[in-house]
């Protein structure tokens, strides 16, 4: 397979989709189990935010052990409003042995051809998420992206060494886009307590709203 050649994904990657509903008996944010990951778990970092994930039993988890994640897969949004559509993330060690739910798909690398951490953000790139949007089945509040459709997204593949280059690259770049946006939420937080405080003697002569 020469590594400068296009191909289809699905000539570099198994695609499966989520369990349906019915699958998922139980799913609740305050059960004690095995983590899923839906769509507002993804975060624009391409990270999964455990915080308010929802969980499947043990028992029910234990019939499903097919949708199971493990590290180097990636979890792609395939149902959602209009904007959720494509967004993703890479499993890591944490989440390896969840679940991903059925507005999901796993896409999980069968050569090494390919690394992971690039096909992260190659799929992300405008063009190809512009063709793989196109694919997908609109309504007026939600776009379905048939697994098939994602299936015959045109993937480019360099070298390996350039496929390194590229995410190391793209990862520090994310990374520090994260630590400013930690820094903007603090100082947002900063401002309003401060707000409070240096107005907190005309609320208490006026009376709190």
């Amino acid at each position: 397979m020469p590594p400068s050649r296009g191909h289809r994904l699905i000539d570099l990657c198994e695609i499966a989709s989520g369990p349906s509903g019915h699958q998922l008996e139980g799913l609740s944010a305050g059960l004690e189990g095995v983590p899923v990951i839906a769509p507002p778990d993804l975060t624009a970092e391409h990270k999964v935010d455990a915080r308010n994930i929802k969980h499947v039993s043990p028992g029910t988890a234990a019939g499903l052990a097919r949708f199971r994640l493990r590290k180097g897969d990636l979890v792609y949004v395939r149902q959602g409003t209009p904007g959720a559509l494509g967004r993703r993330a890479l499993v890591g060690t944490a989440e390896a042995t969840w679940l991903f739910g059925a507005a999901c798909l796993r896409i999980r690398p069968v050569t090494e051809t390919i690394l992971p951490e690039y096909l992260l953000h190659y799929l992300g790139h405008p063009l190809v998420h512009d063709w793989i949007a196109s694919q997908a089945n609109r309504s007026q509040a939600v776009e379905t992206l048939p697994s098939q459709a994602l299936a015959t997204a045109p993937i480019f593949v360099p070298s390996l060494e350039r496929q390194r280059t590229i995410a190391r690259a793209l990862n520090e770049i994310g990374t520090q886009i994260e630590a400013h946006r930690q820094l903007i939420a603090k100082h947002e937080a900063f401002r309003q307590g401060l707000l409070t405080d240096l107005l907190s003697d005309a609320f208490t002569e006026l009376g709190t709203p």
